[in-house]
């Protein structure tokens, strides 16, 4: 790989990284109330 390959390349991962974490983010904030998602119950159901 060149190095401009390799600059596109972590970009690339970065950008895809962010919006993973934009969609979760904004996934959590507009859930309804009194509403839990499927791991957080998974999580706590290992916890106790």
């Amino acid at each position: 790989m060149t190095k401009k390959e390799k600059i596109i390349a972590i970009c690339f991962s970065i950008s895809f990284l962010m919006v993973i974490i934009s969609s979760i983010y904004t996934a959590y904030l507009n859930k309804p109330e009194g509403y839990e998602f499927k791991i957080v119950k998974i999580i706590k159901n290992l916890k106790y």
